[in-house]
């Protein structure tokens, strides 16, 4: 029972650090690729991070920098 609790706790915490950091956000990309344009080559990890922010330096929107 304390293991099962502590592999949960475990889960738990990763799953709260990737959407902390954003790196969940590179899987959901991957699943809205798959769902809308089964067709289309998703774009690579790195690619698709280098699009992330240059779309934020472009337009920063309420970012304080």
């Amino acid at each position: 029972m304390a293991t099962d609790l502590a592999a949960r706790a475990w889960r738990w915490l990763v799953w709260f650090a990737r959407g902390l950091t954003g790196e969940a956000r590179y899987d959901a990309y991957l699943a809205h690729e798959r769902a809308c344009h089964p067709g289309r080559e998703p774009m690579t990890e790195r690619e698709f991070w280098r699009d992330r922010y240059r779309a934020q330096d472009a337009d920063p929107g309420s970012r304080c920098c």
